[in-house]
C-alpha cells in the first residue's frame, strides 16, 4: 500500500527545503554581497543499478539507488566553521518487494538526533533524505572543539577497526564512502604538530554513552595511540594503535579489550586486533593485506549477506569471530582506468568472499564503477549462496 506524504512527511520535509535552499546558495551569492569564499558547496549525484542472485542462470532481483549528497560549509571567521552533510536517496525495485524492512532501515538512526526520513515509501520504492553531518569546529590556538554530528576517526587499518569505538563503518557498504557519524561532543588539544590529546563523547538514540580519551604521538618515524574508556554505556574499552613502514610499506594496526561494566569481576572480557601491511610496486600495483581476530563468540552471523544489509557491526564486533584475513590487488591500467581485486576469508567458516572492481574516468567529475561481491554460504548455516553486481556512474559538484 502507498504511503506518500505520511505523517514522518511533516518532519522529513524540513531536510528537504534544507537540500532546496543549499542548492540555491550559487544565485544568492550573486545577487547579494555575502563573499562567496566564506561557503563551500560541494557534492554528486550516483546512479547505482544492483543485480542480486544466487545463480546467474537464475532469476536475478533488481533494484536502482538514486543517490544525492550535498556537503556545505561556512567560514564565518578563520576559527569558526560550520558543517552540514546531507543525504538524499531513492531506491526502487524488486529488494524492496521481496525484503520489505529495507523500507524501515533506511530510516535507522543511531545517533540521538532522528536526522533520517522517508519522505514517501510504497510496496517497491522509498525515497529518504538524512542528514549525516551537523557540526560546529571552533579553534583556539592549540585547542580544537567540535559539537554536533560529526565523525571521530580513531582507526588505522583499514577494513576492520576495532578502536573505532565511535562509529563503526561496514567495509562492504562501498557506496557510503563518507561512513557514519555520530552526535558527540570532540576535544582536541595539540602539545606538538605529532602529538595531541583528545576526549570526546556521543550518546546514541537508546541514550548510551560512549566516552574515551585517546593520546596520539609520533616516535621512531611511527604514529602510537592509546585509548581508554567506556563503550555504549556496556563496556569498558582499552585500545592500542600505530602506523609507520617496514620494508618500503606501510605497517599498521589496532587492537582493543573490551570488558562489561555490569559484573566485572565474574565475566571475561573480548579482545579484537587487526594488524595490515601496503605495498606500493615500481609498476604501480599497488597490495594491501589485513588479518583480524574477533574474539566476540557471542553474536553469530548466519548469513554472509547481512553482513552488507542489516548486521549491526561494531568495533566489538566487526566480523566474524576467530580469524579473518584481507587481500587486495589494484592496478591502473590508464590514468582513466582502474581495476581491482579483493579477497576476504575465514578458515574457521571455509568461506571465501570474491571482491573484484573496475572503474573508468569518463570525463571531468564524471565516473563509471563496475562492482561485484560474491558471498558463499556460511558453513553450516542453511543459507545458499549470494551474488551482487552493482554498476554505478557518478558526477561530483
Amino acid at each position: 500500500m502507498l504511503k506518500l506524504f505520511n505523517s514522518k512527511f511533516l518532519s522529513g520535509s524540513i531536510f528537504f527545503r534544507i537540500g532546496m535552499a543549499i542548492a540555491s546558495i550559487p544565485s544568492i551569492f550573486a545577487q547579494d554581497s555575502i563573499s562567496e569564499s566564506s561557503w563551500s558547496l560541494k557534492g554528486y549525484v550516483k546512479n547505482m543499478q544492483t543485480a542480486i542472485f544466487s545463480n546467474i542462470s537464475d532469476p536475478w532481483m533488481t533494484s536502482n539507488l538514486l543517490h544525492n549528497r550535498i556537503n556545505l560549509r561556512w567560514y564565518p571567521d578563520a576559527s569558526l566553521t560550520l558543517g552540514m552533510e546531507v543525504r538524499n536517496r531513492f531506491l526502487y525495485g524488486d529488494f524492496i518487494t521481496l525484503v520489505p524492512e529495507t523500507v524501515n532501515s533506511f530510516e535507522d538512526d543511531e545517533g540521538f538526533m532522528q536526522l533520517s526520513h522517508n519522505l514517501a515509501d510504497g510496496n517497491s520504492f522509498v525515497f529518504n533524505t538524512a542528514v549525516d553531518r551537523l557540526f560546529i569546529d571552533y579553534s583556539l590556538g592549540n585547542l580544537q572543539l567540535t559539537l554536533g554530528r560529526q565523525r571521530i576517526n580513531w582507526s588505522e587499518t583499514f577494513v576492520w577497526n576495532p578502536n573505532d569505538i565511535f562509529n563503526t563503518y561496514n567495509y562492504f557498504d562501498f557506496d557510503y564512502e563518507e561512513k557514519p557519524g555520530s552526535d558527540a561532543l570532540r576535544i582536541q588539544y595539540y602539545t606538538s604538530p605529532s602529538a595531541k590529546i583528545e576526549l570526546a563523547g556521543k550518546l546514541d538514540h537508546e541514550k548510551q554513552v560512549t566516552a574515551a580519551a585517546l593520546w596520539r604521538m609520533n616516535r621512531w618515524n611511527y604514529d602510537f595511540q592509546g585509548m581508554a574508556g567506556v563503550m555504549n554505556s556496556n563496556d569498558y574499552v582499552l585500545g592500542i594503535g600505530w602506523s609507520g613502514q617496514i620494508a618500503r610499506g606501510g605497517f599498521r594496526g589496532e587492537c582493543s579489550y573490551f570488558h562489561p561494566v555490569d559484573h566485572f569481576s565474574d565475566t571475561s572480557g573480548t579482545f579484537v586486533a587487526s594488524v595490515g601491511y601496503d605495498y606500493a610496486f615500481e609498476n604501480s600495483l599497488f597490495l594491501q593485506t589485513e588479518i583480524l581476530y574477533n574474539g566476540n563468540s557471542e553474536q553469530k552471523i548466519d548469513s554472509v549477506l547481512s553482513l552488507f544489509s542489516s548486521f549491526r557491526l561494531s568495533a566489538k564486533n566487526p566480523f566474524l569471530d576467530g580469524f579473518s584475513a584481507f587481500a587486495g590487488l589494484t592496478y591502473p591500467f590508464t590514468p582513466l582506468f582502474t581495476g581491482s581485486v579483493a579477497v576476504i576469508g575465514n578458515p574457521d567458516k571455509k568461506l571465501l568472499i570474491l571482491i573484484p572492481s573496475l572503474e573508468y574516468s569518463l570525463a571531468q567529475n564524471l565516473d563509471f564503477s563496475l562492482v561485484a561481491q560474491h558471498l558463499p554460504a556460511i558453513r553450516n548455516s542453511g543459507n545458499s549462496a549470494i551474488s551482487l553486481v552493482f554498476l554505478r556512474l557518478r558526477y561530483n559538484f
